[in-house]
């Protein structure tokens, strides 16, 4: 099983009404001969919208806020680094006095990972790595940083708590295992909405709110830390399914969480041959995937959705696209201008999806192969063949050789 846990509060006691203002003063006395550390608590809780705010799947969490840091306080980036480093080497760890470690979440965790569940540490990525991996050592989780499947941290990811698109680009991270996921947090907006949105059960530690707008999973509960094991025992004796919920925010997020994973894959150091390597005879390369999925975006699905919102009675034909990795010579096309098309098309898709009206959105199409299907269905099927490639690329690397 799959289980994401938020961090501060969950597994770490981390009040922010203390924690931030102290961190925010300490910085602001580091990095003085920059910046007034009066002015710097404004510009950084400014920097943090502008990483929020962000649905650009090109433009990493840490590109957002140094674009509107730096040219604020007039100073370049690599200037400063070394000395920001510094600071999260030298006085962040002082920070720990204000923290302290909750009561059962090591025993969880340790049994957890004892039992080969992965356990993504899904903190709010407003931070660099380095800070990220101090707090954990400071919740004493009884297993090391390298037993996570993964850390979330803003150099990498392109979204944050609350959207929904934060927990897919996690999972697409990991190469979206077809096996159950959870999500366990402390809080009911940024921790619990996002992974229900997807469709994922939540675990709630605290009393949920006694109304919500938002219908939960069946599967999702509500207690203390100390009932989760018990509750994740549950889900594992009914055989628990991850299942996409047919909503345009679920689907979109997924659409868009495949775009930042595509940016990821951009930002590796990975050789051009790598990008070329087959891992067995019939099996794609890296690049026949990525070309792949720019095609069909550009040509099957992008037409598609006009098509539907032009004609009253529109008939969709299947699409035999397999063939074009050959009959195109995908192995030979170059990654990096592959991977920005991609990106591209899906950002023109993504667009279009977005403008259809609830009537088209629900609308009853003629599919070649399955018949009258509502346009939702039809879209969700996009989301479904993301994660199947996603899936194939992230296995094609570890399976290649450096």
């Amino acid at each position: 099983m799959i289980i994401l846990f938020d961090l501060d509060d969950t597994l770490l006691g981390n009040p922010m009404e203390t924690f931030l203002p102290a961190y925010l003063h300490h910085l602001g006395q580091y990095l003085s001969e920059f910046y007034s550390p009066k002015e710097l608590p404004a510009a950084i809780l400014n920097g943090t919208e502008h990483m929020i705010n962000n649905v650009d799947p090109s433009k990493t969490l840490e590109e957002c806020f140094d674009d509107y840091f730096y040219p604020l306080i007039s100073t370049e980036k690599e200037i400063l680094e070394h000395k920001i480093i510094d600071f999260y080497e030298r006085e962040f760890p002082k920070l720990a006095p204000l923290t302290n470690e909750i009561p059962h979440a090591a025993s969880i965790v340790k049994k957890l990972s004892e039992q080969d569940d992965k356990i993504i540490i899904a903190t709010n990525p407003l931070f660099p790595k380095i800070a990220i991996d101090h707090r954990i050592n400071w919740a004493n989780l009884g297993i090391e940083l390298n037993d996570f499947e993964y850390i979330t941290n803003f150099e990498e990811l392109h979204f944050t708590k609350p959207r929904p698109e934060f927990v897919a680009e996690i999972l697409g991270k990991i190469g979206w295992p077809d096996e159950p996921v959870v999500m366990i947090g402390n809080e009911w907006d940024m921790d619990i909405l996002p992974a229900e949105i997807l469709g994922i059960p939540t675990y709630y530690i605290g009393k949920p709110p006694e109304q919500s707008e938002f219908t939960l999973n069946p599967l999702s509960s509500s207690g203390t830390l100390e009932n989760v094991l018990n509750w994740i025992r549950h889900l594992k004796l009914n055989n628990h399914e991850f299942e996409l919920n047919n909503s345009r925010a679920a689907i979109l997020a997924i659409l868009r969480a495949t775009a930042a994973n595509m940016d990821s894959f951009l930002r590796m150091q990975i050789s051009p041959s790598r990008f070329s390597q087959r891992p067995k005879a019939d099996e794609w390369a890296l690049i026949e995937i990525i070309s792949h999925m720019a095609d069909v975006d550009q040509e099957v699905n992008i037409p598609r959705i006009k098509l539907i919102t032009s004609e009253d009675n529109p008939f969709i034909e299947a699409a035999l696209t397999d063939q074009w990795a050959d009959e195109r010579k995908y192995i030979s096309n170059n990654p990096k201008k592959e991977l920005m098309r991609f990106i591209s098309n899906r950002v023109s898709l993504i667009e279009v999806i977005q403008n259809l009206t609830t009537q088209q959105w629900n609308k009853l199409i003629n599919h070649a192969i399955f018949g009258p299907t509502p346009t939702s269905e039809l879209i969700k099927f996009i989301a479904q063949h993301d994660r199947i490639h996603i899936n194939q690329m992230v296995k094609t690397l570890e399976t290649t050789q450096q």
